[in-house]
Formats: C-alpha cells, sequence, structure tokens
C-alpha cells in the first residue's frame, strides 16, 4: 500500500511541476510574442551550435513538420536564420539572428528571475538537494524505457 501512496505522491508532484511550468512558460513566452515551443526553439539555438531541422526535432521530441512551421514563424520575424549546411548542401543548418538572441536573453532574463524568486521560498540549506534531486529525476526520465520520454 506504501508503494502506491509513494506512486500517486510523485504522480502527483510531476503534474503539478508540469502545470506550473508549463503555464509560467506560456505566459512569458506569449508577452513575447512567441509560442512555448517557439521558446524551447530559441533555447536549444542559444546554445551556440547550428543545428538541423532534423536534429532540433529529435531534441525537442516533435515531429519534423510541426517544428517545421514553427521555425518558419521565427524566420518570417527575423529571429533565426536558416544556412545551407556547409558539409552537405541537401541539407539547412538553424542558428538566431541578432533579434533572436536578443529575444533568447530576454527569456533568460525572465526565467532567471523566476528560478531565483522560486530558491528564495527554499531553504538555503535545502536548495543544493532541489537542484540534485531535479538533476537526478531529469536523468531517471532519459534512462525510461517509455516511448514517450523526451531525450536529454
Amino acid at each position: 500500500m506504501k508503494q502506491l501512496l509513494q506512486y500517486a505522491n510523485v504522480r502527483e508532484v510531476l503534474q503539478l511541476l508540469v502545470r506550473r511550468f508549463g503555464l509560467l512558460q506560456k505566459d512569458g513566452a506569449q508577452c513575447c510574442g512567441i509560442s512555448v515551443l517557439q521558446s524551447h526553439v530559441i533555447y536549444e539555438l542559444s546554445k551556440g551550435a547550428k543545428v538541423s531541422l532534423n536534429d532540433l526535432a529529435q531534441i525537442l521530441s516533435v515531429d519534423t513538420s510541426t517544428l517545421s512551421r514553427q521555425v518558419q514563424q521565427l524566420v518570417e520575424h527575423e529571429m533565426v536564420s536558416r544556412m545551407p549546411d556547409p558539409k552537405d548542401r541537401r541539407y539547412v543548418v538553424l542558428s538566431l539572428t541578432t533579434k533572436g538572441e536578443e529575444q533568447a536573453s530576454s527569456i533568460a532574463a525572465t526565467m532567471e528571475e523566476y528560478v531565483q524568486e522560486l530558491f528564495q521560498n527554499i531553504p538555503s540549506d535545502k536548495q543544493a538537494q532541489v537542484l540534485e534531486s531535479l538533476q537526478l529525476l531529469s536523468i531517471a526520465m532519459s534512462r525510461s524505457s517509455n516511448c514517450c520520454t523526451p531525450p536529454l
């Protein structure tokens, strides 16, 4: 009975975290005129590497056609550029434009402010433990055999 109770508690906490963080992302991204998925695209591209559409779709665990439409909107808003891959001209690599980098900085600042606010509500002697627990949970999720678990 205790294992079932633990499962229910873990599931409840995960559901609430996803909802709360998802709502934050939606509000944070929508205020900037972009969708949540576009916010994720900008975040991944802000890491500096030029990435193909297929690789980005795999990273974000979305189908290529959905991602393509979202990227096209970012291209139209001059936040993302598409360039032929120098290694193979049949492929296109994506990168942030100056406007996209500015958007990434704005989103990052909003998220940093939010995370700092969250951690102010966690006792200072527990903050490292919370971060470590989140990292362990993320690793466990990446190793799950569940078909819907996105990769790291």
